[in-house]
């Protein structure tokens, strides 16, 4: 795929990102640190570091279109590891957010917002994670109750998912947190 990119839109969003984070995009030297330690960098279809190289270069539709903003999980890994502090997952999250007002959506995307609402449902009703309950919902709301069905049986057998989950005792304080976010 080709991508044209008039000089004058490639400034406008590189110059939005920056905005929104704070800081210049150029400050990306291109080490590829936060690309090495990413641990969902497997996922992905591009680096972190592409991704910050294509946002300074002005490719939107690129940017906005690819799975690595959506598969992010804000661990910071990536800023950690920056020789130059710049905030990696700052950018994925400022991408994200003019995906969501451009109103640019892909499979990755409603999936993960999909896992977003079950988890916050999941804390709403116990106060904490119950991991069997989340991962169940989440599987029924994605329609992908096969996959990595194999896990399971391990995890329960070494203990890492527990069959009951632990209820807070105050859920009211969980859900007066709620109210005041919404």
């Amino acid at each position: 795929m080709k991508t044209v990119i008039n000089e004058q839109s490639r400034r406008n969003f590189a110059a939005q990102v920056e905005s929104m984070l704070h800081d210049k995009l150029a400050k990306c030297y291109q080490c590829g640190k936060c690309s090495a330690g990413c641990p969902v960098n497997f996922e992905m279809d591009y680096t972190p570091n592409q991704i910050i190289k294509m946002t300074e270069l002005g490719m939107e539709d690129t940017v906005l279109n690819s799975k690595t903003i959506w598969l992010c999980v804000s661990c910071n890994t990536c800023s950690t590891r920056c020789p130059k502090g710049f905030e990696v997952t700052g950018i994925m999250d400022v991408l994200r957010e003019i995906a969501e007002k451009k109103g640019v959506t892909s499979k990755v995307e409603k999936e993960v917002q999909m896992f977003h609402e079950v988890f916050l449902d999941n804390v709403k009703s116990n106060g904490r994670i119950f991991e069997l309950e989340l991962v169940g919902k989440y599987k029924l709301k994605t329609r992908h109750l096969f996959r990595d069905m194999f896990l399971a049986p391990k995890m329960l057998e070494k203990g890492k998912l527990k069959m009951h989950g632990e209820k807070i005792a105050d859920l009211n304080q969980i859900a007066k947190i709620f109210k005041d976010f919404e």
